[in-house]
């Protein structure tokens, strides 16, 4: 990070820090999950944790862009403690920042020892997905999405189906269909099309067979956990989250694993009053 680079996060830190000590009042959902816990990204911290959040079950990962000061990055977290324990503070390869725009490191997912980085340009219009390496969270390969036409409006997301050999994504608004990539080549394989429209969709995880996706609701605080069932692509909402935020919120990336403490359902959410949360949920059985 170069010195203009690094005043500028200073000067963000240091808003972030005016604003840290505020909190805007208690998350409430729908009667089907419970929050567990939360914990809250400040700093530098916020600033690569605001996009994306995958998880293997010993570590959480997060990606982040800051596209204003050409900012992008992934973070590891121990699970249990929430210390940061490795970072990659320039996670876009400078020949695509330069040549093509390249600016915002979106949803992400792991796999088999990789994390697989949805990343979009300036123009929307040049889709890529990065993996990493998830020791070290170097990068490992670039991946051009084709045909880019597929994805009008950029690459916000991307999840990994394990069993399928299979990426999924979709464009952010208007979706009515899930594509479908070859996880080891990345080229096209198919269209999932989904039982009715969704839109806003900021990330996705495969659980199960099913996809969970995460839909940030454009002018209000109550958003939702969809679920869309990769047999058929019927569209359902498991859940309705209200986050409180005096400046507004937005419900980022989403990624599902069981843990210890009964929380399935981890999701980003970006209050633009004090910064991000790393929210978890359980399933509560009716």
């Amino acid at each position: 990070m170069n010195f203009f680079d690094t005043i500028i996060s200073l000067l963000m830190s240091i808003c972030m820090l005016l604003t840290g000590f505020l909190d805007s009042g208690t998350p409430k959902s729908s009667a089907n999950v419970e929050l567990v816990k939360e914990e809250k990204l400040l700093f530098m911290d916020a600033m690569y944790s605001g996009q994306g959040v995958t998880t293997d079950g010993e570590y959480f990962y997060t990606s982040g862009s800051i596209t204003a000061f050409g900012l992008a990055g992934i973070m590891k977290w121990d699970a249990e403690t929430m210390e940061c324990v490795a970072q990659n503070t320039d996670a876009i390869p400078d020949e695509y920042k330069e040549y093509y725009g390249h600016d915002h490191v979106g949803g992400i997912s792991y796999y088999n020892g990789k994390i697989y980085a949805a990343v979009e340009n300036k123009a929307e219009d040049y889709p890529l997905v990065i993996t990493y390496d998830c020791e070290t969270l170097e990068m490992i390969d670039i991946f051009n999405i084709e045909p880019a036409e597929l994805l009008p409006d950029g690459i916000p997301w991307c999840a990994v189906d394990a069993e399928k050999g299979l990426l999924y994504c979709s464009p952010f608004h208007d979706v009515e269909s899930i594509l479908a990539f070859d996880l080891e080549t990345m080229e096209f394989s198919h269209t999932i099309e989904l039982s009715r429209m969704v839109t806003r969709i900021q990330g996705g995880e495969v659980y199960d067979g099913i996809l969970y996706l995460s839909y940030d609701a454009e002018s209000s605080n109550t958003d939702q956990i969809l679920t869309v069932d990769l047999s058929n692509g019927n569209v359902e909402k498991l859940c309705s989250r209200t986050v409180p935020s005096m400046a507004g919120n937005e419900a980022e990336g989403v990624t599902i694993y069981p843990m210890e403490d009964g929380s399935l359902i981890h999701v980003l959410d970006y209050d633009k009053t004090v910064g991000v949360y790393l929210r978890h949920y359980k399933v509560v059985e009716e």
